[in-house]
């Protein structure tokens, strides 16, 4: 079974928190109207003073809002070496009801998957959807042997996996097997030919840690993926206390990877099991102890995607009735044109991109998210890589009328800490979003919504005045909490908000602080 990993999210080890800078004093605060109508254009109070330690303003007409926002601002969850930003706008206004320390550049964290996300929907279409062809080499003869081999031409989907079926991760090659079986295979001598040259040889992004290469946060990204590229190892207990358990993988066991190490056999039903994979490495290690007749399951990434995936459609095609006779090789190079044109295609696995879309930001699912930003690339700049992604999400930016030079993005998730940008500048993606794009109401329902199971939150934001009223993206890596997105006030209007906070922040700590925000905001907005 597929687990659904986005709730261990807190398992990042507190040791890899950055230091940031001092805590800036508290911000100046002008309320005197006369003074406001002296100042230029250029120079509203509405936005951040660069000269100033940290600023906070207000339309005269909005001073009460201001105040009770203000009350929150000022009390932050914080340590001596914490930063952090809130900007919030009314959606359409050119100018923010309140920016707090808003020109200061800070790490997004995940917020970063909303860039990534509406760039791809904006670029790439409502109607795109991820393909994964499988073609044949050779001719099939009489006695249903395909002499050849059976190429699969990966397209970077993210969802070959049972996340969309039920959660059963075998159930998406299924259709495969039975139309490569109503087509009279019943074996294969040439094995499978894993092509995943649509996106290149990168896959993992320099920015993102070694230390944590082994966890399903920091999954490696290929053109062929599978089950978020996260193999479940299980340890089954020996009916014997002092023997040793069973080893193995679910669902598959990946192609060149093993399984080492030693878990004991104990009376009694617990588990204490523990995996590790060093950054590179093909051995899986395993240790510790697991009850009589228990199994005890736990996830780890792989380090070569396109092996275990084929190691998956190979399983399936055996329950199937059809033989692969030939060990699987893969491919990073594009087919020569002559070998394209003398393929025949089999069949064709097509993933729709708004449900992916759901994915990375209900469930803030990075592997998913660099997934999308490569393929982004592939599809606009001919090749799947994070820079022609960038390139891609920057155009995009350009495009509703915005400086891509006032957003710093280094990878599609918010993973690398150089994902960096102003509240203000994020303040006015957002506004720009929910206002000149057309896209927007097919976008917005693809974001966490507060009290809803599907997303990141669907244990905040509960009560009647707030639940199913807040869309927005969580963000949270070692020491950086963020959350940006829309509320609609009890008044109904609609706001937008932008809160980042880094260095130091108990997630914990930091969300209590976002939710008193933004009830804030809904009761008296």
């Amino acid at each position: 079974m597929v687990k659904n990993f986005s709730s261990r999210c807190r398992r990042i080890s507190a040791a890899g928190i950055l230091l940031l800078l001092a805590l800036p004093s508290d911000p100046l605060f002008a309320a005197n109207t006369k003074r406001r109508k002296a100042r230029s254009a250029k120079s509203t109070a509405a936005r951040a003073v660069a000269a100033q330690p940290s600023t906070a303003s207000a339309a005269t007409t909005n001073v009460p809002l201001l105040e009770r926002l203000m009350a929150v601002v000022r009390k932050p969850p914080i340590l001596p070496r914490t930063e952090y930003a809130v900007a919030v706008t009314r959606v359409g206004s050119p100018e923010p009801v309140l920016s707090y320390n808003g020109d200061r550049p800070l790490i997004l964290a995940s917020t970063t998957k909303v860039f990534t996300t509406a760039a791809a929907l904006d670029r790439l279409g409502t109607d795109y959807r991820f393909k994964t062809r499988f073609f044949r080499e050779g001719e099939i003869d009489a006695n249903g042997t395909l002499n050849g081999r059976l190429v699969v031409v990966g397209g970077g989907d993210p969802a070959l996996s049972g996340r969309l079926y039920g959660n059963d991760p075998l159930a998406v090659f299924r259709p495969v097997a039975d139309s490569l079986y109503a087509r009279g295979i019943r074996r294969i001598t040439g094995g499978l030919l894993l092509d995943a040259s649509f996106f290149d040889d990168q896959r993992t992004h320099p920015d993102w840690p070694d230390e944590q290469a082994q966890y399903w946060w920091q999954a490696p990204v290929s053109a062929l993926s599978y089950n978020d590229n996260v193999v479940l190892v299980r340890a089954t207990g020996n009916s014997r206390p002092g023997a040793p358990a069973y080893l193995g993988f679910h669902p598959a066991g990946p192609h060149a990877l093993s399984l080492a190490g030693r878990v004991t056999t104990i009376s009694g039903l617990g588990a204490s099991v523990g995996v590790r994979r060093q950054a590179g490495s093909s051995t899986i290690v395993a240790a510790g102890l697991v009850g009589r007749n228990r199994t005890w399951f736990g996830d780890i990434t792989v380090p070569n995607p396109p092996l275990y995936m084929g190691a998956a459609l190979t399983q399936v095609l055996n329950e199937a009735g059809i033989e692969v006779l030939s060990a699987p090789t893969v491919t990073t190079q594009p087919a020569r044109p002559d070998e394209a044109a003398a393929r025949v295609l089999l069949h064709s696995h097509e993933t729709p991109i708004v449900p992916v879309l759901s994915v990375a930001n209900k469930r803030s699912q990075s592997f998913y998210s660099e997934q999308i930003l490569k393929t982004l690339g592939a599809e606009k700049e001919g090749k799947g890589t994070w820079e022609n992604g960038r390139r891609e999400v920057a155009s995009f930016l350009t495009s509703l009328g915005l400086d891509a030079s006032r957003y710093e993005l280094a990878d599609g998730s918010g993973r690398s800490r150089n994902n960096r940008a102003t509240a203000n500048a994020y303040l006015d993606f957002l506004n720009v979003l929910a206002t000149r794009w057309d896209k927007f109401a097919t976008f917005e329902p693809t974001l966490a919504i507060s009290g809803d199971m599907a997303g990141t939150l669907r244990h905040r934001f509960l009560s009647e005045l707030v639940r199913g009223k807040v869309y927005g993206k969580t963000g949270n890596i070692a020491g950086v909490v963020t959350l940006t997105g829309y509320v609609t006030a009890k008044s109904g209007q609609k706001y937008a908000f932008v809160i980042l906070i880094n260095g130091g922040c108990p997630e914990g700590r930091g969300h209590a602080w976002q939710d008193r925000f933004v009830n804030e905001l809904a009761r008296f907005g």
